[in-house]
């Protein structure tokens, strides 16, 4: 939906010519702009001669394939739905106060 909507997406970081680590997630948001993750789940894709195999691995495993970097959406995909939360609550608690 435009207004509002959620599902699951991935981010793929390629990490040999026939190695990719995949990090798939859900996510929640408003209006495409603010959004919030959970249920981050690493696997690890090799390319096969039937095609691509994957097989899950910890968060551990998929920071030490990566080299120590670290694979998640970028802060704002993660957190921005409560920035835009913490806002309207502080509108609310102003304007409140200025009223009284």
């Amino acid at each position: 939906m435009l207004f509002w909507g959620w599902g699951g997406k991935n981010i793929t970081r390629q990490i040999s010519h026939q190695q990719a680590v995949l990090l798939t997630y859900r996510y929640l948001h408003l209006m495409f702009l603010f959004t919030t993750t959970w249920g981050y789940k690493y696997a690890l894709a090799t390319q096969t001669e039937q095609g691509w195999a994957t097989r899950a691995v910890t968060d551990q495993e998929a920071r030490q394939l990566l080299g120590g970097e670290e694979l998640r959406p970028s802060l704002w995909k993660r957190f921005s739905i409560f920035l835009l939360l913490g806002a309207v609550l502080l509108f609310v608690v102003v304007g409140a106060l200025s009223g009284s």
